[in-house]
């Protein structure tokens, strides 16, 4: 049997290429018209995005989320992304290049379409919908949503900070970022191989007791088969005598049955003429009843009436007289004849009632018969078997060299099941061991423990530089402990809004070097989303412009916020929307 080779071939720290976001383009996208917008991704420079409300702004972080994960990043049903003047051709396009290559991915509503081009070439769409972004997540991106609204976008609409998802996202989220979410698919994947390993050793257990039970029951037989002597064959041919005797006595009292059955349907010859003969005999009389009521009926019509009804005409008093005479005659014969045949019904009803009574006899003897037969026919299958059981213990020489022969083909079958089973034991072995270095405690949790420092100190950096002097420290479970410098300590969600957003602002600056520093995701976009209009005061805005204006050789930012005549000359470009014959623009 060939055996398989137990390793785990672990690959992780390879470099990713900086993913370079070139371009953005949209139409008929939200408030978008016909007219595609344009949006340059590429410069290495501050972007101030303003307009009035409603005007589009946030309609590029839509765009954007709905390019490359297909939902929107507020949260906005697919089907309400649609123009609603248009109601038609809604177009998403971004261009990115991951390394040497170029990627262009597209996506349309009404009609539907999902592409995705590398280097001006489709890629193969047999995959379905889902498994296609898949490949966009997994193979290119390297990033999940998730991961992307941590290190690419701060927004203050559905925006979730870390510091507020649960246990399990904020896990997702640093695994995704150190690139060791891989971990977590071996580890289902080894999981998966140890059940299936678990199933096959229990079906292997199944079937070592089939054998088992089996090699038992021939071993049984064998022994059965040599204790059977030779006057077991006496016994046998005892039990057919009496068997064929008893059927003997049986089928003389059939032949008795059926000799007064013979006698019964002699007395009853007439049985097929009488009931005819019946049937006859009550419509003669039927008949003769009829003639009675029409006489009847004449005799009353020559009373009751004078007048004849058809000529109106006085009738006769001779004539009445005449009818009434012939009428009564004619009524006193039918009588007479009614009266004889009345007598000969009676007989014949008589003599049916005796056939039925003697044909009901017939049937009762003629269950006996049949009851009779059974118990021939039983006798008859017992004599058969009996025979068998002769002819098999006369054989019995034979039966027990093939049942040893068929034994030890079992005792065969269960030596391979058992060598099967310990290979199967080793594989399990090895598998668990794999399992544990892959869970969440074993090399995870190892390569957090390493990133930890670095992530709690790049987080306790970042919110000095906006002048918020705590010490942040996320432990391997990504629970925070925050102590002030008098050592008293807090919570997230014990601050206010603006320093809650001084901490979310640190992480998603940590999350960024981290994910640049590991070089798993790394990209050169950045696009904050009213977080300057919120509580964030004037000091830790300015501090943290001045932390963009560092951080901006290494990125292209976006801010988009309502503050634009505050803020203007603080960036290098500033990007204006608005509404004009109700479609968003820039100007």
């Amino acid at each position: 049997m060939e055996r398989r080779q137990h390793s785990i071939l672990v690959l992780w720290g390879g470099g990713t290429s900086l993913i370079i976001f070139q371009t953005l383009s949209w139409k008929n996208f939200l408030s978008t018209g016909n007219t595609k917008t344009i949006l340059d991704l590429r410069r290495h420079d501050n972007t101030l995005v303003s307009g009035e409300n409603g005007a589009g702004k946030s309609t590029m972080l839509d765009a954007l989320t709905f390019a490359l994960f297909g939902k929107s990043f507020r949260g906005i049903n697919i089907p309400q992304l649609v123009n609603s003047i248009n109601d038609k051709d809604c177009e998403v396009e971004i261009v990115f290049t991951v390394g040497k290559d170029e990627y262009r991915v597209s996506r349309s509503l009404k009609p539907k379409k999902f592409e995705i081009f590398k280097n001006d070439t489709l890629l193969p769409q047999d995959a379905k919908s889902k498994d296609y972004q898949k490949i966009l997540e997994e193979q290119i991106l390297k990033m999940t949503y998730k991961s992307f609204c941590q290190v690419v976008i701060l927004g203050s609409s559905n925006y979730v900070p870390f510091m507020q998802l649960s246990a399990s996202d904020r896990r997702s989220v640093v695994e995704n970022l150190l690139d060791i979410d891989v971990f977590s698919i071996m580890n289902t994947l080894v999981r998966a191989r140890l059940q299936m390993t678990k199933e096959y050793i229990k079906d292997i257990d199944t079937k070592l007791e089939i054998v088992k039970s089996k090699v038992d029951e021939k071993q049984k037989l064998i022994d059965t088969l040599e204790k059977k002597s030779s006057d077991s064959v006496g016994k046998y041919e005892k039990d057919i005598e009496d068997s064929q005797k008893q059927i003997e006595e049986i089928s003389q009292e059939i032949e008795q049955d059926q000799l007064r059955i013979n006698g019964l349907l002699s007395d009853i010859e007439d049985k097929d003429e009488v009931p005819s003969k019946l049937m006859e005999l009550e419509s003669e009389e039927k008949s003769l009843k009829g003639k009675i009521k029409t006489i009847n009926k004449n005799l009353k019509f020559y009373t009751e009436n004078d007048t004849c009804p058809s000529c109106k005409q006085d009738i006769q008093e001779h004539h009445k007289e005449c009818m009434f005479d012939e009428k009564n005659r004619e009524k006193e014969q039918i009588e007479s004849s009614l009266s004889e045949l009345s007598d000969l019904v009676e007989i014949t009803e008589t003599r049916l009632g005796k056939i039925n009574a003697i044909l009901s006899d017939i049937k009762v003897v003629e269950k006996s018969i049949s009851e009779k037969q059974s118990k021939i026919s039983a006798s008859s299958q017992y004599i058969d078997k009996l025979q068998r059981n002769i002819t098999s213990v006369l054989s019995e020489g034979t039966e027990v060299q093939e049942t040893r022969d068929e034994m030890n083909q079992l005792i065969g079958e269960g030596t391979q099941h058992v060598q099967r089973r310990k290979e199967l034991i080793e594989d399990k072995h090895y598998y668990s061991i794999a399992s544990t270095l892959l869970k969440d405690s074993g090399i995870k949790s190892k390569i957090i423990k390493h990133y930890l420092p670095i992530m709690n100190k790049l987080i306790n950096k970042y919110l000095a530089d906006m002048d918020f002097f705590c010490q942040f420290n996320l432990d391997e479970n990504f629970d925070e402990t925050i102590k002030s410098r008098h050592r008293d300590e807090f919570t997230y969600h014990s601050f206010s809004e603006g320093e809650r957003l001084r901490i979310d602002l640190s992480l998603l600056l940590a999350w960024r070097e981290i994910a640049r520093l590991k070089n798993s995701v790394n990209c050169n976009l950045l696009i904050l989303d009213e977080v300057f209009d919120s509580s964030l005061d004037s000091v830790g805005t300015e501090e943290f412009l001045k932390l963009l204006t560092r951080f901006g050789d290494r990125a292209n930012i976006f801010v988009i916020s309502h503050k634009s005549d505050s803020m203007t000359d603080k960036f290098s470009n500033h990007l204006v929307f608005e509404k004009k014959n109700n479609f968003s623009r820039i100007k």
